[in-house]
């Protein structure tokens, strides 16, 4: 097995030594621990499922039955020649480093790509050498294999988990550019038909939902602040809720919303506003971003369920936000599965479209744009870098209808309304 990847292959406790100099000039060792036991690729206690049927690798010691988060690490290629001049400690420590370069996420999705790219390599018989750095024609063959079966976003996931890994591994990526160009937009021209567009729900919808929820339970309690937040901050529910308890897509105070990131004020004309500091976010991973809503006189208002959640649930500053007490009391942090499996026995309850958790984001984008925020306040508003916010457009005809009139007084409406605002600071 490759030595460049013994820290994530292996599970021996220990620390590494990395030798630096003090201020005086004096050789000291300072300790960092191990990729393995780092508190982010710390073992998971979920194990992996089966492979499906079809996508089911040859065995191999190189590449172990492991969770998709964990194949770029743990899936090993034949030694890079990079590594060579570097000793065991040094391959580690550059391992480790250029793993932390990757959102949990991200590794998932990539994990999934890069199954792909084996189960393609195995079909054709590529031997390892040429899986990594991987040949022109492997590459080919892959790409053109997953051409007309999956979407041109899947196919460019796929090749960017395959290069990843790559990297990950210090595996010089030699291929052309312009011929997996080529094959990517015939990935774009072949995609099979795409799936229906998220529906938006309504404000009368929303409603409904929200009175089949009973403030005095503490579950439901924190499922409608969890709902309304999303909907009125135009978040993404993967920003406010962990996938799980557990593991790197568990609860971490530095990385998911607490009490302590919410806060109330007003502008210099006395409109409160609150705001709510996400940590961490894929755009901004370091320093996060705000979303922020206004205060309403339903009982959709998000500041008056959040005020409630806050005092009937009690979580600890540090706590998740949308932490709930259990029927032993105890503090448990609401998941993005627990507030879906609510949200649909809820919206049953109402009769009304289960949405599904994206729906909550285009909902509020097709919400405030009907109702008169302009395209590039809400380009700022949801945090948008592009126009590519348009993709969550719903009822286009009549966000649409306003900015299509003859009639003076509207035409004067719309201009006070969509008043340019200043491009937002974002990569």
């Amino acid at each position: 097995m490759n030595s460049s990847a013994g820290a994530a292959s292996t599970t021996t406790r220990g620390t590494l030594s990395i030798p630096s100099r003090s201020p005086h000039g004096q050789v000291t060792t300072r300790t960092r621990p191990r990729i393995e036991w780092s508190p982010r690729f710390a073992p998971y206690t979920s194990r992996p499922r089966p492979y499906p049927a079809h996508l089911t690798p040859r065995p191999s010691a190189l590449r172990p039955h492991c969770l998709a988060r964990e194949r770029l690490l743990l899936w090993v290629p034949l030694a890079s020649q990079l590594n060579l001049d570097l000793s065991l400690d040094e391959r580690r420590l550059v391992f480790d480093v250029l793993s932390r370069s990757l959102a949990p996420g991200t590794m998932e999705t990539y994990g999934s790509g890069l199954l792909l790219f084996h189960v393609v390599c195995d079909s054709h018989n590529v031997p390892e050498h040429a899986r990594a750095p991987a040949s022109q024609n492997a590459l080919a063959l892959f790409i053109a294999e997953l051409v007309g079966r999956y979407s041109e976003s899947a196919v460019r996931n796929a090749v960017s988990g395959v290069r990843a890994w790559h990297t990950l591994h210090r595996h010089t990526w030699v291929v052309s550019d312009a011929e997996i160009d080529a094959l990517l937009r015939a990935a774009a021209r072949e995609a099979p038909p795409r799936r229906p567009a998220r529906p938006a729900f309504d404000l009368q919808a929303l409603l409904a939902i929200v009175g089949q929820l009973n403030p005095t339970v503490a579950l439901d309690s924190a499922v409608t602040a969890a709902l309304l937040v999303a909907f009125w901050g135009t978040a993404r529910l993967g920003e406010l809720l962990p996938r799980t308890l557990h593991g790197p897509a568990g609860f971490s105070a530095t990385r998911c919303v607490t009490p302590s990131n919410v806060r109330h004020t007003q502008d210099e004309y006395g409109n409160p506003i609150s705001i709510l500091h996400l940590p961490t976010t894929k755009v901004e991973p370091v320093s996060g971003e705000d979303i922020y809503w206004a205060p309403r006189a339903d009982s959709a208002d998000a500041s008056a369920a959040l005020a409630r959640h806050l005092a009937a649930n009690t979580p600890a500053h540090d706590s998740h936000l949308f932490s709930y007490r259990d029927r032993l009391g105890k503090l448990k942090t609401l998941t993005r599965t627990a507030f879906l499996t609510r949200l649909k026995a809820a919206a049953l309850s109402a009769q009304v479209p289960l949405p599904p958790g994206h729906s909550i984001r285009v909902s509020s984008t097709t919400y405030y744009l009907l109702h008169g925020l302009s395209f590039d306040a809400m380009r700022v508003k949801g945090r948008w870098a592009s126009n590519s916010f348009t993709l969550y457009l719903r009822r286009h005809a009549e966000i649409m209808a306003p900015y299509l009139q003859e009639r003076p007084g509207v035409q004067t409406d719309i201009l006070r309304r969509t008043a340019v605002l200043p491009p937002a600071n974002r990569h």
